[in-house]
């Protein structure tokens, strides 16, 4: 008895000392994989480097705050002068956009630079703004009111949402033209495109003390179109109704700024008491 008690004592210890090292290996490799991956994700917001990247991500371009230059921006604006590019508000994603966007913008009767106005046609759930997207035109509106912002000549895409925009936010639009439909609706020779919106936007009229309005989508406005940007060529991107700040001075076509919600914009004229 007592030499089988032996045996099992020593098979015993034979497997602790073999699966102890292997057990305590794993436990340290996993610790070390964790501590790794932690130390990854946190380095995304602790390192200066990677820090600078973040920011840049959310289209801040400059050596002062994002918050600073969106305060100058918004009390420069309100001076008027400027021509403001806005992606229309909230739509519902359908799948191939183009296709129903192009019915909207081509074919009809009406002429060139006019709208089917599919907000009364089948497909007005595809291209027309959802309801959050009317309630959101519709508060950019009461704001742009409330602040007496300077709004002189409106143009719009010929496309529902951003015709819609247009009416409910700043009050109507004066014209419609076919080249603020974005890219991908038509076959076409993207620089030619780009060339056209240079000379639309270089011969949009603007009146003193107040700002031109272009209702459009986040695709259309690219770095070629300008003599100078504050903005990279992969870095062009707006949520729905965020706008660029763009400038014509004697023929120099300049982005001066993007806003890419319309909350970092509104939100300076408003300070808690």
């Amino acid at each position: 008895m007592e030499k089988i008690l032996k045996n099992k004592n020593f098979l015993f210890i034979l497997i602790v000392l073999i699966v102890l090292p292997i057990w305590t290996t794993s436990i340290i490799k996993i610790y070390e994989d964790r501590n790794k991956i932690q130390d990854k994700i946190l380095g995304y917001f602790t390192n200066e480097e990677e820090l600078v990247e973040v920011v840049d991500d959310s289209n801040c371009y400059y050596e002062k705050s994002c918050v600073d230059e969106n305060a100058y921006w918004a009390e420069e604006i309100m001076k008027g002068g400027y021509i403001l590019h806005f992606r229309h508000a909230e739509r519902d994603k359908w799948i191939d956009v183009h296709m129903y966007d192009v019915l909207e913008s081509d074919v009809h009767d009406k002429g060139l630079n006019q709208s089917r106005l599919a907000e009364y046609e089948y497909f007005k759930d595809a291209v027309c703004l959802n309801e959050r997207g009317e309630i959101q035109s519709k508060a950019m509106g009461e704001h742009l009111e409330n602040i007496n912002f300077p709004i002189g000549y409106v143009v719009s895409s010929p496309i529902c949402r951003s015709r819609q925009t247009a009416e409910l936010a700043f009050g109507g639009y004066a014209d419609l033209d076919r080249t603020l439909v974005h890219r991908g609706a038509h076959k076409e020779d993207p620089n030619q495109h780009i060339s056209n919106l240079r000379e639309l936007f270089l011969n949009l009229p603007l009146e003193a003390g107040k700002n031109t309005i272009v209702s459009s989508h986040n695709s259309v406005i690219d770095i070629d179109m300008f003599d100078k940007s504050v903005l990279k060529g992969d870095q062009f991107e707006l949520e729905e109704g965020g706008f660029y700040v763009i400038s014509n001075n004697d023929g120099v076509l300049t982005l001066e700024h993007s806003f890419y919600y319309f909350r970092d914009f509104i939100i300076n004229f408003y300070p808690r008491g």
